[in-house]
């Protein structure tokens, strides 16, 4: 678009140059003027006073196509090379005090060659003078108003591009991302145009990524337990705060038939990492998980099935997997459980003041597809039990001090006949008083089970 413009000012502007030389060389032809000053006159009056009235209809052009382009709201790219203001206002400024310059010493000269040949005593010096004067008066005034023509329209140009820009930036403030600037220049106005353009494609990108991270947090959500499941003298309660929309842990609990009769099922996982890669991980890991313990009776077993498909999946890219998978039989309350490199799970019984730590000493999933994994079983008493992430215990104030397990261990110690909503409650309302407005830098998740 702002080549449009540059040609139309050398086509008037030649127009102009075209028109001096054709009255000079008239003048030489017809009336026998000498062509080489007469004709010289001639061009440089043309030039001198076709620059303004070339580059004002060039400016209106461009303010007919920036009006144009604002309706339509293309996003164009640089048409042509870059050429800033400060080069425009020098040639600009240049020119024109050079031409005008030319002009009035042409004057000037002729006028002096004139006064020359006249009588010192001659009558007629004091109109000679003053002839000089309003030639010279004449021809700055004219300049003088061709150029405040020219600023005018030039200001009102700028005014428009500005107004364009802002107008803009005030929608993309608003969170409306469906228009551009469009590019209609050359010079500083279409490379800001051009950054506020990338700049809005990246809020839309943004905002897309954004919704799609939305609903895989809404999706994530529903694949955690909302309700403890129907097992007599059992109650089981989770929850997961993700530092991220997304997040690397999970946990589940179901009931499923076992040896002696139902038995509760628990399962606490967590993804090296945190945000959608380790998301997509935690489900996969869930799902493998899940469908075992449907089909394979023991808690080993499924442990081994689960870490020899998830290996190919994360094989050369470091990521692995801690987990921890515990069962109980309230008819025989015995306890198996199997720990993928997971933090030992902590067990509070109803008639001791410590609490003690359910150990395991497998490595974590994902690290060697031949690894067996052991069991490990005892029988508990009524009591608590709590498994959860690093998140929790390794939360840190804006001191960089740890909550740490003791601090865990005595909110559990304190709430030994609450329900399981309300340990994990004031869990983490212990945990938010200790980190205060510190970033939350890790995944965060407990289970509560209260077996009685």
């Amino acid at each position: 678009m702002q080549s449009q413009s540059t040609r139309l000012f050398f086509l008037d502007y030649g127009l102009f140059l075209v028109s001096g030389l054709g009255v000079g060389l008239f003048n030489s032809l017809a009336f026998g003027f000498p062509f080489f000053f007469s004709g010289l006159k001639m061009v440089t009056g043309f030039a001198s006073i076709g620059l303004l009235p070339a580059l004002d209809l060039s400016l209106e052009w461009e303010y007919r196509v920036i009006r144009q382009a604002v309706g339509i709201r293309q996003d164009n790219a640089i048409d042509g090379s870059y050429y800033p203001q400060t080069r425009k206002f020098a040639v600009l400024a240049c020119s024109a005090i050079i031409f005008l310059t030319f002009a009035l010493l042409l004057i000037l000269s002729r006028d002096i060659f004139w006064l020359m040949g006249q009588s010192p005593n001659s009558e007629s010096l004091p109109h000679l003078l003053g002839t000089m004067i309003q030639e010279v008066t004449f021809v700055m005034g004219t300049f003088l108003g061709l150029t405040l023509v020219i600023v005018f329209s030039y200001a009102r140009n700028l005014r428009l591009l500005f107004a364009n820009q802002t107008s803009v930036l005030e929608l993309v403030s608003q969170g409306h991302l469906g228009t551009k600037v469009p590019v209609v220049t050359n010079d500083e106005f279409a490379i800001i145009a051009g950054h506020t353009n990338v700049m809005i494609d990246r809020l839309l990108e943004r905002e897309r990524m954004s919704l799609g991270l939305g609903l895989a947090s809404q999706i994530q959500a529903k694949l955690l337990p909302k309700a403890s499941p129907l097992l007599p003298g059992v109650q089981v309660f989770g929850s997961s705060l993700f530092c991220d929309e997304t997040g690397g842990d999970f946990y589940d609990f179901l009931v499923r038939d076992g040896e002696t009769g139902p038995e509760l099922v628990l399962v606490v996982g967590d993804v090296t990492g945190h945000g959608v890669g380790s998301a997509l991980l935690m489900t996969s890991v869930r799902a493998y998980m899940k469908a075992h313990l449907q089909h394979v009776a023991g808690l080993a077993e499924i442990m081994d099935a689960t870490n020899a498909m998830i290996c190919p999946d994360v094989a050369g890219s470091g990521n692995f997997i801690t987990a921890f998978l515990f069962s109980f039989s309230p008819s025989t309350r015995r306890a198996r459980w199997v720990s993928a490199g997971h933090n030992p799970a902590v067990f509070q019984a109803f008639d001791r003041k410590e609490p003690r730590e359910l150990q395991g000493q497998d490595i974590p999933l994902g690290v060697d597809a031949r690894w067996t994994y052991s069991l490990n079983s005892e029988q508990l008493e009524p009591g608590i039990l709590l498994l959860g992430t690093d998140g929790i215990w390794e939360a840190m104030n804006a001191g960089n001090v740890m909550f740490g397990k003791e601090r865990l261990y005595q909110v559990l110690e304190k709430s030994l006949h609450s329900s399981p909503q309300q340990i994990i409650s004031r869990i983490f309302e212990k945990i938010e008083e200790f980190t205060g407005a510190a970033e939350v830098e890790d995944d965060r998740t407990v289970v509560i089970a209260r077996l009685g």
